[in-house]
């Protein structure tokens, strides 16, 4: 494989201002010296644009914008929330309250919950953003994670909320419904809510809007 046949494989499998972990590609007959000295000629010439440690994208230039840029969002999202094919994480604290326009605070660090952490808590920065990083109560998936994500928003909105409690519950059922949440859903996470989380689902008459 030469350099034109890897940017050509680079378009087709992630496309212009989409987050590039070099980690992540495995290439018959290229190791991975050899596949690092390739990226580091890419990035001399500007076929790529290397955005953190071990993190690039392609370039692709807007009309509006001179330069390319990509979203650190979207760099986040792919390391410690969903790639293509495995959801492994949600946003959480301060910044899913916003999300939820239960406040207009946006943290300095933006709160995740994943299965990538292994600690109760670390701070790392990825392109500028700082991520305040908290491994999982139980093992995120696909089917738990919006449910998990909900019990979250119900300890961010106690403690971030800057809405009356009735246009806070009215919010968070809103939510309960647009996801079709099922009481054996709730029941099978329920063992990793907090005793307080457990009461103001209670409280709040969360628990009734539960199918």
């Amino acid at each position: 494989m030469d350099a034109d046949m890897l940017k050509e494989y680079l378009e087709e499998t992630y496309g212009c201002n989409e987050p590039i972990f070099i980690s992540e590609i495995k290439l018959d007959n290229l190791n991975d010296n050899a596949l690092r000295q390739y990226f580091k000629r890419m990035v001399k010439s500007g076929d790529l644009i290397r955005f953190d440690t071990g993190i690039y994208y392609l370039p692709k230039q807007s009309r509006l914008l001179k330069k390319s840029y990509l979203d650190p969002l979207k760099v986040v999202s792919r390391k410690y929330i969903q790639n293509g094919s495995e959801t492994f994480g949600y946003f959480s604290g301060a910044y899913l309250a916003n999300q939820l326009r239960l406040t207009t605070q946006m943290p300095a660090a933006i709160e995740i919950v994943t299965n990538k952490e292994s600690t109760k808590g670390r701070t790392v920065t990825i392109g500028g953003q700082n991520l305040r990083l908290k491994r999982p109560s139980t093992m995120i998936t696909e089917k738990n994670v919006l449910l998990l994500q909900f019990s979250d928003a119900i300890s961010a909105s106690e403690k971030y909320a800057e809405l009356p409690v009735s246009e806070t519950t009215a919010i968070l059922k809103q939510y309960i419904r647009q996801n079709s949440f099922t009481r054996k859903q709730l029941s099978d996470v329920l063992p990793y809510m907090t005793a307080q989380t457990a009461k103001k689902l209670i409280e709040w008459g969360l628990i009734y809007e539960f199918i």
